[in-house]
C-alpha cells in the first residue's frame, strides 16, 4: 500500500471508537469526582472537632452569608459530574435510569463534603449548597439526556477528521488546558508553574531584591512560552495541521493564558482596599510581559526546527523554567492576593489551582518523553 492511499475505517472500526468514546464519560466522572473531593476538602489548617455532628447542618437555619453567585457557582460545580455520568454506558438504556443516577451520587458526593467540612476550620457546611449541588447534577444529567449522544457522535467525526491520536494529542490537548487553568491563581508568577516550596513547606533559597525578582520572572516567562508554544505544536502536528495554523493556535493559547490571568485579577483582586485600581492589573508585571514578547521571538525561528529537535529542546526549557521557579525569592506583595482570593467558595478553587500549577511542568515532562520515544518509535517502523 502507498504513502497516498487513503485509509478507510471498517464498521467494526466505527464500533470500537465508538465505544471508546462511551468508555470516556465514565472515566471522566470518576476523575471529575476526585477533583471536587479535592477541592471541596483542601484547608489550609489541620482538620478538627468543632463539637457539631457531621450531619446537623441539615436542620440549620438560612445561612448568614449568601448570594446567588454562591448558588450559581455550587449548580455549576456538580453539572459536569451529572453530565458525565448520564453518558455512562454501565447505566440502563431506560431514561430513568440515566437521571436518578447521576442525580443520586451527586447527592451522596455533596452530602459527603458538606459533612466533612464541618471538621474543616472556615468552611461552613450549609443545606442550602446541597440542594443546589444536587441541582447542577440534575441540570447535568438534564442536558445529556438531551444532547449527549449528539455530542459523542460529533466529538467522533471530528476525532476522526483530524486524526487525534489516543495517547498523544489527546494527553497534549489535557495539559493545555490544565495549563490555562493554572493561569487563574493570582499567587503564581507569570507563566511560572512548578513551585514545590509550599506543599513541602520549604523555605526560599534567596533573598528578595526588586531588579532580580524582575531578571529571573523574566527568564521564566520567556522559557515557558518556548514550552508551550513546543507542547502544542507537538500536539497539532500530530493532528495533520498545518505550519499557519499552527502558529495561530500558538498565539491564541499565549493570548488565552495572559487574558485569563488579567480577568483573574479583575475579578479576585479588585477589591484590594490598599491598591484599589492598580491590583486590577497586578497579573501584567513588567519582567512577565518582557519574557513573553521574548518568548515569542525566540519561538518564531525555533518552531521551524526539526520535530527531533523540539521536544528535547522544549524538555530543557521546562526544567530550567521550573529550577528557577524554586529558586524564585518569595514577594513580600503576593501574599496580599490570598486575602480576597482565600474567601468563598474561591477557597476551593485556590487548592486546586495549587496544586495543578505545582505539577503541571513535572507532568508535561514526563509527557514530552514519552511523545519524543513514541515519535521515535513510530519513525523507525516506518522505515522497516
Amino acid at each position: 500500500m502507498s504513502a497516498s492511499t487513503p485509509v478507510s475505517t471498517t464498521p467494526a472500526e466505527h464500533a470500537s471508537l465508538g465505544q471508546r468514546l462511551r468508555q470516556k464519560p465514565l472515566a471522566l466522572s470518576l476523575a471529575y469526582m476526585g477533583i471536587i473531593v479535592y477541592a471541596s476538602l483542601y484547608a489550609n489548617q489541620g482538620w478538627r472537632d468543632n463539637g457539631i455532628g457531621l450531619f446537623d447542618f441539615m436542620a440549620g437555619s438560612w445561612p448568614r452569608y449568601w448570594t446567588w453567585q454562591d448558588a450559581l457557582f455550587n449548580v455549576l460545580a456538580y453539572l459536569p459530574l451529572g453530565f458525565l455520568l448520564a453518558l455512562s454506558p454501565k447505566h440502563r438504556p431506560s431514561p430513568w435510569a440515566r437521571m436518578l443516577i447521576p442525580v443520586f451520587v451527586g447527592f451522596i458526593l455533596s452530602i459527603t463534603m458538606e459533612s466533612l467540612q464541618t471538621l474543616i476550620p472556615g468552611r461552613v457546611s450549609s443545606s442550602l449548597d446541597l440542594f443546589f449541588n444536587t441541582l447542577g447534577a440534575l441540570c447535568g444529567a438534564t442536558l445529556a439526556l438531551f444532547y449527549g449522544p449528539a455530542l459523542l457522535a460529533g466529538a467522533g467525526h471530528l476525532r476522526q477528521r483530524l486524526g487525534v491520536r489516543r495517547l498523544g494529542a489527546e494527553s497534549g490537548l489535557i495539559l493545555v488546558a490544565l495549563w490555562l487553568f493554572a493561569q487563574i491563581s493570582p499567587e503564581t508568577l507569570f507563566f511560572g508553574l512548578g513551585d514545590l516550596r509550599a506543599l513541602l513547606a520549604l523555605p526560599p533559597t534567596l533573598p528578595f531584591s526588586p531588579d532580580q525578582h524582575i531578571l529571573l520572572e523574566t527568564l521564566i516567562a520567556a522559557l515557558q512560552t518556548l514550552v508551550v508554544a513546543f507542547l502544542l505544536r507537538g500536539v497539532l502536528v500530530r493532528m495533520s495541521l498545518g505550519r499557519q495554523q499552527q502558529f495561530l493556535a500558538i498565539a491564541i493559547l499565549l493570548a488565552l493564558g495572559v487574558s485569563i490571568r488579567t480577568l483573574a485579577s479583575w475579578v479576585l483582586l479588585n477589591n484590594l482596599p490598599l491598591f484599589g485600581e492598580t491590583a486590577r492589573w497586578a497579573a501584567l508585571t513588567p519582567g512577565g510581559l518582557t519574557g513573553l514578547a521574548v518568548g515569542v521571538a525566540l519561538a518564531l525561528p525555533l518552531l521551524y526546527l526539526p520535530v527531533t529537535w523540539q521536544m528535547p529542546l522544549a524538555a530543557t526549557c521546562l526544567m530550567a523554567a521550573t529550577v528557577l521557579v524554586n529558586l524564585m525569592p518569595i514577594n513580600p506583595y503576593s501574599p496580599t492576593a490570598l486575602t480576597v482570593w482565600r474567601q468563598g467558595h474561591f477557597l476551593n478553587f485556590n487548592g486546586l489551582t495549587r496544586l495543578i500549577a505545582a505539577l503541571w511542568p513535572y507532568l508535561t515532562l514526563l509527557f514530552l518523553v514519552w511523545a519524543d520515544r513514541q515519535r521515535t518509535s513510530e519513525f523507525g517502523a516506518g522505515r522497516l
